[in-house]
């Protein structure tokens, strides 16, 4: 399982975005790289998700 943290950058096939809250199970991010104010519940086990640094997300 990835270890993610509270700020950093990920991507997954809802949106990339900031980690805003994780739990064993879920992770909470939002859709900030695509300049929108969605939020998204990933549940680790199932969902893709990757964790990206700042210039993937501004390069896109």
């Amino acid at each position: 399982m990835k270890r993610t943290k509270i700020g950093d950058m990920v991507e997954s096939d809802y949106g990339k975005g900031r980690v805003l809250a994780e739990t064993e199970q879920w992770i909470i991010h939002d859709n900030s790289a695509n300049k929108s104010d969605t939020e998204f519940a990933i549940l680790k086990s199932d969902d893709y998700y990757k964790i990206v640094n700042e210039l993937e997300v501004t390069a896109s």
